[in-house]
């Protein structure tokens, strides 16, 4: 299974301080079932601005650690881009996930929508293809609430496919004319490719968000999985512990 999106790299952003917080979010990972983590630190303009060489230095360091201990868990490199005013000049040497064109990137809540369509189409032109990283968590990407037996008995087939630490490689959605969100119809007709957070199904960052993450599973808008993970309590909560 791959995990999309993961924040283990020590020492780079808000996920593990030290190496061995490190090291032990690895091996719950192997444990639920992981074989590839995409290692994804936040870049965030005046936060977290760690170079890619940092970023390249420190996995490599992770992963003999790994490799030392016999943890049979693959790193692959990549960002978790935040969507502002400074992302276009990312765009000169950006970090996509492992060998793909994927660029992982967080849209805020209170972004300009003119301004989202234009970066997500500026990163296209580049020659990459957005991951929306947690669009249950962006409210600009909303669905409404569906009437009684309508998005949920459309795509029940769906809801059987998903249950905590499925495999997060890509899934296949289904196609649905049925979305009322001009943003999400855009980026998805752009190309982009959209990205849920396991822990937004079980209730991890509230209830209006798992039920968003449930009507955006429904719709199929999701391509791919993640734990999003920051620390050890954070795997040991998606994992039911």
């Amino acid at each position: 299974m791959i995990d999309w999106h993961c924040h283990i790299l020590p020492g780079i952003d808000d996920g593990p301080a030290t190496m061995a917080e490190a090291v032990q979010m690895a091996k719950l990972l192997r444990q639920a079932g992981y074989a590839t983590v995409h290692c994804t630190p936040h870049f965030i303009r005046g936060g977290f601005e760690a170079d890619n060489d940092t970023v390249r230095m420190t996995l490599t360091a992770l992963q003999e650690e790994l490799d030392r201990q016999g943890i049979g868990l693959r790193l692959l490199p990549g960002r978790e881009y935040y969507l502002d005013e400074f992302l276009p000049d990312v765009l000169k040497e950006p970090m996509p996930l492992g060998e793909t064109r994927y660029l992982l990137i967080e849209i805020p809540g209170n972004a300009p929508v003119e301004f989202v369509k234009e970066t997500c189409y500026r990163v296209v032109s580049s020659g990459f293809t957005p991951m929306i990283a947690h669009p249950e968590r962006c409210r600009l990407l909303d669905l409404p609430a569906p009437a009684a037996g309508g998005l949920r008995e459309m795509f029940k087939v769906q809801g059987s496919r998903f249950k905590v630490f499925t495999s997060t490689s890509n899934i296949e959605p289904e196609t649905s004319n049925i979305r009322s969100n001009s943003l999400l119809d855009y980026l998805s007709e752009l190309g982009c490719v959209f990205q849920g957070n396991l822990g937004s199904f079980t209730g991890r960052y509230g209830e209006r968000i798992r039920q968003a993450a449930e009507r955006l599973r429904e719709a199929g808008v999701y391509t791919h999985f993640g734990s999003d993970a920051h620390g050890v309590e954070h795997l040991e909560a998606i994992a039911g512990r």
